[in-house]
């Protein structure tokens, strides 16, 4: 015979983990060693909205925080950004993607450090999880990405870089 008592408390013990499921913090990923390279990831999921306004979204949340926009293919829901080099920091790759199932989109960012670089895990976490956690879904994300489709860093318009000449 199952305890009604028991229940209610293994139910209030998995409640602040429940309430947490899904925030940026909990899909937050450390791979890698120092000599190779490390790479970070994470992850956010936003009801009613497309790959192509969450790109343009966090162009310009990228672009705000001082990343440099190496290439846009929002219609395919990917962009590479950059942290630019500065002082003593050498500048790494951002791969930032996103992805649609209904209505819902899921937009991840993977920031890949060259080898010999190190950060402490949790300023990769705030700063990634920071961006994410901004990232609007409905009328409010068609603005945001208004705004940052034709936004613009410091370092002036994005160039665009081809292989082919």
């Amino acid at each position: 015979m199952t305890k009604p008592w028991l229940i209610a408390a293994l139910s209030l013990i998995a409640l602040p983990t429940a309430a947490n499921a899904g925030t940026c913090e909990d899909t937050f990923v450390k791979k890698g060693a120092v000599i190779g390279g490390l790479r970070f990831t994470a992850t956010v999921t936003v009801p009613d909205l497309a790959p192509a306004t969450a790109i343009y979204q966090v162009k310009g949340l990228a672009l705000s925080r001082g990343y440099a926009v190496l290439s846009e293919e929002p219609n395919e829901g990917s962009m590479l950004i950059e942290q630019p080099q500065t002082g003593k920091t050498r500048s790494f790759p951002v791969i930032v993607s996103a992805t649609q199932a209904g209505k819902v989109a899921t937009v991840s960012l993977q920031a890949n450090l060259r080898g010999g670089m190190i950060t402490k895990e949790d300023a990769a976490k705030a700063e990634m999880c920071g961006l994410l956690n901004q990232i609007k879904g409905g009328k409010a994300g068609l603005a945001a990405a208004a705004k940052g489709r034709n936004a613009v860093g410091s370092g002036g318009p994005i160039v665009k870089i081809s292989a082919l000449g």
